[in-house]
């Protein structure tokens, strides 16, 4: 019980000194799989218009993953209504099948850049679309997604 409470406080702590994150949340995808038709929705209101910021899609992988990379349809919807939609491809393990992301035992972290040095148009509500893109029905391995946006230090 004592090492839960003092990892929950360490990483508590780290998350409170990240001066440059505009915003970061992640969502776990069921045990059963990622469905096509169930997208992961992130909505953000943006204020500043003049800071540039980077983009970046967060994914926590574990072993039962069967592939190197990972295909999302990214699509990003503005106060205004108008919708752009990015392919992203994720590689998540080199060509060995060494898995590329942070971790320990059989799960793994990786942020991957989705748009560098962008500046929102206009303040307002964004809002951040996830559909899983392979051919698999569920998508199996994939625990969780994420977006974070932060303020790029020039």
């Amino acid at each position: 019980m004592e090492k839960k409470f003092l990892f929950a406080l360490i990483i508590i702590s780290l998350c409170a000194c990240d001066p440059d994150r505009i915003y970061e949340s992640n969502v776990a995808i069921s045990a059963e799989g990622w469905r096509h038709a169930e997208p992961v929705r992130f909505e953000v209101e943006i204020t500043d218009t003049i800071s540039p910021c980077n983009i970046y899609i967060n994914v926590r992988n574990n072993n039962k993953y069967r592939y190197m990379e990972l295909w999302l349809f990214v699509d990003v919807r503005s106060p205004f209504g108008v919708v752009q939609r990015d392919t992203a491809k994720i590689i998540l393990a080199d060509y060995r099948g060494k898995w590329l992301g942070h971790g320990l035992g059989s799960k793994f972290d990786s942020r991957i850049f989705l748009r560098r040095n962008v500046r929102f148009p206009v303040a307002g509500k964004y809002i951040f679309e996830y559909e899983q893109g392979t051919r698999d029905e569920p998508l199996n391995g994939i625990e969780d997604v994420g977006l974070r946006i932060e303020k790029l230090n020039l």
